[in-house]
Order: structure tokens, then sequence, then C-alpha cells
């Protein structure tokens, strides 16, 4: 897949903290990135895998690994999701 360059503006303070050269680090901003376009609905966690070259799932476990949960329901909305679904296969 090709790849551009995106610069970015930060607050100089900031560069003390960044290890630009450090690939891991370029990943994990790419993977954050998608991340945003997910919470937005403008693509899907596949599709966001696909374009980072990744599985779904190593994507899931990369955002896990950052704090990034994948469920992001409570008890009462996974119960209720567990109750249509079992409408739908009764």
């Amino acid at each position: 897949m090709n790849s551009i360059k995106i610069e970015i503006e930060m607050p100089e303070e900031a560069l003390r903290y960044i290890d630009q050269k450090d690939k891991n680090y370029q990943k994990k901003v790419q993977e954050l990135l998608m991340y945003q376009l997910i919470k937005e609905d403008k693509i899907s966690y596949g599709k966001a895998a696909e374009i980072l070259e990744m599985s779904k799932i190593e994507y899931i476990t990369d955002l896990s690994k950052m704090g990034i949960a994948y469920f992001d329901s409570d008890i009462a909305e996974v119960l209720d999701d567990v109750e249509t679904i079992n409408s739908y296969m009764n």
C-alpha cells in the first residue's frame, strides 16, 4: 500500500517525550488516527485494520494494550442486546 507523510503541529514541549524514529511509536500514532475515524463512524474496525495492513484482531489487541476497549457497552446494554438476539432466535 502506498504511504503519505503527514505533518502534525505539536507544542514544542511534547517533543521531549516523543521518539520520532521509534517505529512502534509511529505505529501507535497511526492506529490512534484510525481509531478516531472509527469513533467518528467514518470507518469500521475491519477497514481500519485493512488500511493498516493488519488483521482486525491484531488491531483490536493493539488498541487494548493502549487502554482502548473494543467493547464499550455497560452490562445493561449487553443484557438488552442478548434479549434482542434471543427474540430473533425464537
